[in-house]
This record gives C-alpha cells, sequence and structure tokens, in this order.
C-alpha cells in the first residue's frame, strides 16, 4: 500500500487515534439520529413536519424532555414508559436508534477506518454521503413496514440529488479507487463521469423494475410491483450505478422470497413489503461490492464443478 508507506510514525498513530475515536463517535452519532428517524418515520406518512413541534408522548401528548430523549438509555432508564402518564413506549424507538447506531459504526469502519483511510478526506465525505443515504433508506423502509408505501420526498428526492451528490464525491459510487466502468469513455473528468454513471444507474434501477412489474402485473392478472418500488430502485441505482442496481435487486429478491415463504408459514399473510429488502440490499452492495462479486465468482465456479470444497 503506498499511501501507508508514505506516512510517518506519528501519522501513522494518529491515524490509528483517529479511526478507533471516530468509531465511537459514529455510533453515538448514528444513534442520535436514529433518533430522528423515527420521528421522520412517524411524521412523513401524515405529511406533518419532521423538525417541530419537539417529540410527545405518543399517550399524552407531553413534549419529551431533553433528559427523556437520550437515545436507547432514556427508554432503558425509564423502562419503556412515558415520565408522565406512565403509558407505554414501543421498544421499535430505541432498536432502530441502536440499529441506525450499529449501520453507522459498520460504515464508518468499512470506509474510513482502514489503514491510511482516516487521513482521507475524501473517505469521510463517502462516510458522511453514504450516512445520510443509510438514513433515509432506513426511513422508508420503516414507512413501508407501517403504510405500505414508499415516500417520494425520499425517493423522488434521492433520484435527483444522486448526480450530484457522487459527482461532488465520486468515490461513494466509483470506490476509492475512482475507477470508472469500462463502458464509459475515460478520457473525462471524474466527477463528470460519475455523475453519468449516475445517471445511467437511475433509468437501469427503475427500468429493470418497473418492466419486472408489468410483466407480472400480466403474469398474475394483478398489480405485481408497487410504483414506489420504481422509484426507490432509481434512487438506489444513482449511487450503486447500474449494474449495481440488478445486484441490489436479485439479492432483494431472494431474501425477499425467503423472508415471505417465512411469514406465510407463520402467519398465513402472504403479502410483505419489498422496500426494507431494496433497502438492505443497496446497503451491502454499496459497501461491500467487491466481496459480494469475489463471492458470485466462487459460487459460479462451485455450481460448474470448477472447485472441489
Amino acid at each position: 500500500m503506498p499511501e501507508l508507506l508514505a506516512l510517518t510514525d506519528p501519522q501513522l498513530a494518529a491515524a490509528a487515534t483517529l479511526g478507533t475515536v471516530g468509531l465511537v463517535f459514529a455510533f453515538l452519532f448514528g444513534a442520535n439520529i436514529g433518533s430522528f428517524v423515527n420521528v421522520v418515520a412517524h411524521r412523513l406518512p401524515m405529511e406533518l413536519s419532521v423538525v417541530k413541534p419537539r417529540s410527545r408522548c405518543p399517550a399524552c401528548r407531553t413534549p419529551v424532555r431533553a433528559i427523556d430523549n437520550i437515545p436507547v438509555l432514556s427508554w432503558v432508564l425509564l423502562q419503556g414508559r412515558c415520565r408522565g402518564c406512565k403509558g407505554r413506549i414501543s421498544p421499535r424507538y430505541a432498536l432502530v436508534e441502536i440499529f441506525m447506531g450499529l449501520l453507522s459504526l459498520h460504515s464508518f469502519f468499512v470506509l474510513v477506518a482502514g489503514p491510511g483511510r482516516a487521513l482521507d478526506g475524501g473517505a469521510w465525505m463517502a462516510w458522511v454521503v453514504v450516512f445520510v443515504l443509510t438514513a433515509s433508506w432506513l426511513a422508508a423502509s420503516l414507512i413501508d413496514l407501517d403504510h405500505t408505501f414508499l415516500p417520494d420526498r425520499i425517493t423522488i428526492t434521492g433520484m435527483w440529488a444522486a448526480p450530484a451528490l457522487v459527482a461532488f464525491v465520486p468515490e461513494v459510487l466509483l470506490g476509492p479507487e475512482l475507477r470508472i466502468p469500462n463502458w464509459m469513455p475515460l478520457d473525462q473528468p471524474v466527477p463528470l463521469a460519475a455523475a453519468l454513471v449516475s445517471g445511467c444507474g437511475v433509468a437501469a434501477g427503475a427500468g429493470v423494475i418497473w418492466a419486472l412489474g408489468v410483466i407480472g402485473s400480466r403474469v398474475f392478472g394483478k398489480e405485481a410491483m408497487g410504483f414506489g418500488d420504481v422509484k426507490f430502485l432509481g434512487m438506489i441505482g444513482g449511487f450503486v450505478g447500474p449494474g449495481g442496481a440488478i445486484v441490489v435487486l436479485v439479492l432483494a429478491a431472494f431474501v425477499g422470497a425467503v423472508a415471505g415463504i417465512a411469514r406465510t408459514l407463520l402467519t398465513g399473510d402472504r403479502y410483505i413489503p419489498f422496500g426494507p429488502f431494496l433497502a438492505l440490499g443497496a446497503y451491502a452492495v454499496l459497501l461491500h461490492r467487491p466481496d459480494l462479486l469475489d463471492a458470485w465468482i466462487d459460487f459460479s465456479e462451485w455450481v460448474r464443478g470448477g472447485r472441489a470444497y
């Protein structure tokens, strides 16, 4: 790694310390934003402001005091109840805060805490964008679970914002090596290339899932794919590119099918929203595309009998 060899011992020590402190910060910051994700998931479907008024008890509507709004800790200390009316507060609030904290921690570990990355401004910017995407995808997933729709204020906004964001931080789409796909002309500025790949990803993501929905509707005689899923995968494609959007769809379909079968066996209900599985696939592809590619190559060789296990 040439970038590591170029660093002095004090710089390496500073990078290691910064990475360790950053991991703690990433979890705490993620948990705090998880609290805001809960607010968005609750208020956005009702077309309410996500900024004000302050959070309130769902039972007595009393504003939650700042001391009672510390992520996770307040819920535990209050034993999941309102300080005033003693009404129960769903554990989902704390679970979402923990989950968002873990996602933030994981993305920071992958993008920033690696050797030589803690002193790279591009790595930090990429983490910020991925963090915002993760929070928005989690909020959209919760809304889809609760109300069976994906909000345009997240999906359409993300579709329009994707080319501009990846042009500003191309590491998000092209990776830290800034690899431009072979099908793109190489003699152009990296920001422009990233924006063009992002636009193709939006078109591919939305187009493929829309086509599958049309075919499925004709085959099964009913709507097979909501248009919210079309816009959601279009948004995702803007950040993972056209090839990444296809991988996201395959992963989401596989995991969703397994979850759907399990839900049918346990509850008898066949319906399951697709948005959370698209979000899960998007997060995996955004952060682990090389690992997924290696796994696919190994699996293909195993299927063909080219490798003994």
